[in-house]
């Protein structure tokens, strides 16, 4: 979108971080934004923002989270649900579908959702115990949400829609089929 600020992109008259947060305010407790630029224009939709670290501006998401790792309310939690900006549709039962799944499953300390079209790396449930292994996972070259997941024995959670994680990246996915 020609580097402008993806939270703040409108989508049906309102920034997608609205939506998202909309989405998600019903199914946790607490948000935090991520954010490295306009940073109080999100202080007025979260009182807990962070920016990445200097060392890792630039990285990418994982960037985000080895910030995270060192912030003391989100090592706190028992579980962190991590969703991109650009994903107004997220699912009512996306936690609750994370929840099922990680209380099947209690020594997986990772889970990302899966549809019948792609998996989606971006969305993820995680330990925030596990967070620390992200500056190391960096520091070796590596950037991708999809390695570290894998690194961290991560299990798909399978959602039967794909619309529902339909992700704004470009001018065309604003006016698309949602």
């Amino acid at each position: 979108m020609g580097g402008t600020d993806k939270g703040l992109v409108l989508w049906r008259d309102k920034p997608l971080i609205d939506h998202v947060i909309e989405a998600l305010r019903p199914q946790v407790e607490h948000i935090a934004i991520s954010a490295n630029r306009n940073l109080e224009e999100y202080a007025r939709r979260s009182a807990h923002i962070f920016a990445d670290s200097r060392q890792w501006q630039h990285l990418g998401p994982l960037a985000a989270l080895c910030t995270a790792a060192n912030d003391l309310q989100i090592a706190a939690a028992d579980w962190l649900l991590v969703v991109p900006c650009n994903m107004p549709a997220l699912p009512p039962d996306l936690v609750a579908k994370f929840e099922t799944v990680s209380k099947r499953t209690p020594l997986c300390n990772a889970f990302y959702v899966e549809t019948p079209v792609t998996p989606h790396y971006n969305v993820m449930y995680i330990r925030p115990q596990i967070l620390q292994s992200t500056v190391p996972y960096l520091y070796s070259g590596m950037k991708t949400l999809s390695g570290w997941l894998h690194q961290q024995r991560a299990r798909s959670v399978h959602f039967g829609s794909e619309h529902v994680f339909f992700s704004c990246n470009t001018q065309e996915d604003l006016r698309g089929p949602l």
